[in-house]
């Protein structure tokens, strides 16, 4: 079928409805916008908002979407589909007035055929009612509205439907592959037809392989044409070597090409077992993964290309290679970057079954639509050799009960049956699962007192799992070894190919020993655990990776990873809180120090690597969660804080390291895996340079300085792409560096910066990392954080130039000019 893009001319208001009007709420004038559109994003945080930290304090509501397109009178008799990717929290579509579907999860896809609504030849309408009022219905932030793209496809009486084409590698070798394709036609005509179909497999321009087939199809039939195509001295699709192919499928009858579909796969062979791990075409892979949620910082969750493209860019420089989409299936716009850039994914489609987890989220509706779910997850995935695994749960609560134990094989039977091609896991946490056995856990391990066991029983201890891990300083890998789990998570288990098991590190090595048959890995884990976690993926054979909590900072759970000091440990900290502030590269994709930690772990990184803590704490009690390494930062500029004493993080993979204060050294310190590669400092801040030299084997190695910002000021943009695509879905990133003449950062103090955005484009979004900012995405003043902030810019409808001029206190004005060309 012809796909048509169906992003541009829309308009969004709010509700307005008859209950709004009683309540006195305003229905606001019609705001023209292209999708994919967050209407959540653009209004202001309020405390009183009832999302509260898990929103991000952000406010829900009820949207309309409207728009007017015209259909030619000679498409009468065509068929018409419409695919929304996704409308948030649900939606109902109505074509001139007719109802004509509805969705009841925001992740899954609503394919509606629109022919019938349609009046050929003159304008029509399309509504869009989008519900997210019900707050809180997610415990992170969700966004609201047409989030994800909208698409138009066109096809006659003979064609191949949307998802139609599913492609797998089942024999791969170094010199040959064997790929089967299979086909659905869909035909809605009234003769019996004699067609062909002609598929063709490219590599780049060439065409490596081709089959013709002859097809009989019956009037108004539905049939499945399987083709089996060998592709000589294949190129495999790896993580270094992520090599696409293009799958081009012709319908023809006497030389007419009656429909054609082109998807993208990658020829792969996966392997799995105890005793090998994981294996991608024989070759071991240990999972370097990252946890990550859907909001797109300043974009709110608005799914642009270019967005999904750049966070698995960075996660990728990062050292990750796989990452797993928390907690909610991916968009396709991201399996395509994962596809290209070859990053592996767990995609993940439920949070909660039946047992909810916050008031009103979709726990309500999942005993309903859980299958439609799942059947959308697969059709979604099914050719992207990037998935190599489905997680069908995450923290379920349920998992040790009757019910818990009938839908783990339900799911997992539904789910082998649409693809057997792919492995099946379960991010599943004993205690979670457990919970009203916490208390009589802690109690045996020695872990809480008989008062605080009390009131867990009793009800009197306030919070969810995630603040009694606060409590017991993160003693979940601890706890989670304890035989009552042990027991009450066997069937759960025995349901996958791969056991994921969320802070539950202690339990690798026991199930090794014990279960010789059981596959495991971290499917959630604690940030400062990372060291100790990856010694156990390296030396178990049955534990074939890690995923940390998280690998980009997302909105919502707001303050998990915020340090006080002098106060009550808390999992959540008070607005104005509203970033969960524990990702390893924040919302603008900047690496902070766990980033460069775990890139030494994980075997990346030979230089050494310092993080400084705030010399004005020393000395302080921190208050903070198992989430949360430290608020050091990579600077040694603290003005003021002369002569007093600070502590100096070094990561290393070396023997050890010496330090050297302005060209003296101050002491060597152990490093290396022994010393899970850091070392910990204190000295007394002096301005100027701080060096760290690595040794290994009495040899140096190349060294890491920080220096003092010097007293000048300028600014510095990095600008990502300078020639956008017209049509308003193309985006530019700049990032923005208050720095001094030798370009050191300004970290120690925090400038108001503005923008404007001039001619072929316009000004999507500004953001800091600040996770307790008031200020919003949408205002062209905004403060930096760490001397950093980031403005993201749209490309307009039509091509020609722009410019982005930014201003700062104290620096000489910039300009970046964009170059916006016409669109493809």
């Amino acid at each position: 079928m012809i796909k048509k893009d169906f992003n541009n001319g829309w308009s969004v208001t709010n509700t307005g409805d008859m209950v709004g009007a009683l309540l006195g709420e305003e229905q606001l004038p019609p705001k023209p916008v292209t999708l994919p559109h967050d209407a959540m994003i653009l209004n202001p945080r309020k405390r009183e908002n009832p999302s509260q930290n898990s929103g991000g304090f952000f406010p829900g509501g009820d949207y309309i979407y409207t728009k007017e397109f015209m259909v030619d009178q000679s498409s009468e008799g065509k068929n018409f589909y419409l695919e929304f990717e996704g409308i948030y929290e649900r939606g109902q579509v109505y074509i001139n007035g007719n109802f004509a579907g509805s969705i009841d999860c925001g992740y899954t896809r609503l394919i509606i055929e629109i022919a019938d609504y349609l009046i050929f030849g003159e304008k029509n309408t399309i509504s869009v009612r989008a519900y997210n009022s019900s707050q809180p219905n997610s415990r992170w932030y969700t966004g609201s509205g047409l989030y994800r793209p909208v698409n138009l496809y066109i096809g006659d009486s003979m064609r191949i439907p949307i998802d139609g084409v599913k492609i797998t590698t089942p024999e791969v070798a170094e010199d040959i592959a064997k790929v089967v394709i299979n086909t659905q036609i869909d035909y809605t005509g009234n003769v019996v037809k004699r067609i062909v179909l002609r598929t063709e497999i490219m590599s780049g321009e060439d065409m490596v392989a081709y089959e013709v087939t002859p097809v009989t199809i019956q009037r108004n039939k539905k049939i499945e044409v399987e083709q089996k195509i060998y592709v000589r001295n294949p190129l495999l699709w790896t993580i270094d070597w992520p090599n696409i192919y293009v799958c081009k499928i012709r319908l023809i009858e006497d030389e007419q090409e009656l429909d054609v579909a082109e998807n993208t796969f990658g020829i792969r062979k996966l392997r799995l077992d105890p005793v090998n791990g994981l294996r991608l075409n024989e070759d071991a892979i240990l999972l370097r993964g990252a946890c990550i949620h859907h909001d797109h910082g300043a974009l709110g969750t608005a799914s642009f290309s270019k967005a999904e493209e750049r966070k698995i860019k960075c996660l990728k420089e990062a050292g990750f290679n796989a990452v797993r989409i928390s907690h909610h299936s991916a968009t396709k716009s991201l399996l395509d970057a994962c596809d290209r850039q070859g990053m592996l994914v767990i995609d993940e489609v439920f949070d909660v079954w039946n047992h909810c987890k916050v008031h009103y989220d979709y726990s309500l509706r999942f005993a309903k639509n859980w299958e439609r779910d799942i059947e959308d997850l697969v059709a979604k995935d099914f050719n992207h050799p990037s998935v190599f695994m489905y997680s069908y749960g995450n923290e379920i609560q349920e998992l040790a009960s009757v019910a818990g134990a009938f839908w783990s094989r339900r799911i997992a039977k539904k789910l082998r049956k649409l693809d057997s091609t792919r492995y099946i896991t379960n991010s599943i946490n004993g205690l979670s699962a457990l919970e009203n056995k916490n208390g009589e856990i802690a109690a045996d391990m020695g872990l809480l007192s008989k008062t605080e066991v009390k009131q867990l029983e009793t009800g009197e201890f306030k919070g969810d799992i995630n603040e009694l891990m606060t409590v017991l300083h993160g003693a979940m890998n601890e706890m989670a070894a304890h035989t009552m789990i042990e027991d009450a998570m066997h069937e759960a288990y025995s349901c996958l190919d791969a056991c994921g098991l969320n802070y539950m590190r202690d339990c690798y090595e026991l199930y090794q020993k014990k279960y010789p048959n059981r596959i495991t890995f971290g499917s959630e884990t604690l940030p400062p655990d990372i060291a100790r976690n990856w010694e156990k993926v390296e030396k178990l054979s049955s534990c074939i990776g890690d995923f940390t909590w998280t690998g980009w900072d997302y909105i919502g759970e707001s303050g998990v990873g915020i340090i006080g000091y002098d106060s009550v440990d808390t999992f959540f900290k008070p607005y104005p809180a509203y970033l969960a502030y524990v990702g390893d590269l924040d919302i603008t994709g900047y690496r902070r120090p766990a980033s460069y930690f775990r890139e030494i772990v994980f075997g990346l990184r030979k230089i050494p690597y310092l993080a400084v803590q705030d010399p004005k704490y020393y000395g302080r009690k921190e208050s903070k969660t198992p989430w949360t390494i430290s608020d050091a930062i990579s600077s040694w500029s603290w003005p003021g804080c002369e002569g007093e004493t600070c502590k100096v993080e070094i990561y290393s993979p070396s023997d050890e390291v010496e330090l050297r204060l302005n060209g003296t050294a101050i002491g060597r310190y152990p490093t290396g895996k022994e010393n899970q590669f850091t070392a910990l400092a204190e000295i007394e801040y002096e301005p100027g340079i701080i060096e760290a030299v690595p040794y290994t084997d009495g040899k140096s190695g190349e060294s890491y300085q920080l220096c003092t910002v010097l007293n000048d000021y300028k600014l510095k943009i990095v600008c990502e792409d300078k020639e956008l695509e017209a049509g308003e879905e193309d985006l530019a990133y700049l990032m923005i560096y208050i720095t001094d003449q030798k370009e050191t950062i300004h970290t120690e103090q925090d400038f108001k910066v503005s923008v404007k955005v001039l001619g072929a484009a316009a000004l999507a979004g500004f953001a800091t990392a600040d996770p307790v900012s008031e200020e919003n995405f949408y205002d062209t003043v905004r403060t930096t954080y760490e001397g950093r902030a980031q403005v993201i810019v749209r490309s307009g409808e039509q091509a020609g130039d722009a410019e982005v001029l930014i201003e700062a206190e104290k620096c000489e004005p910039v300009s970046i000019y964009l170059k916006v060309r016409d669109r493809k």
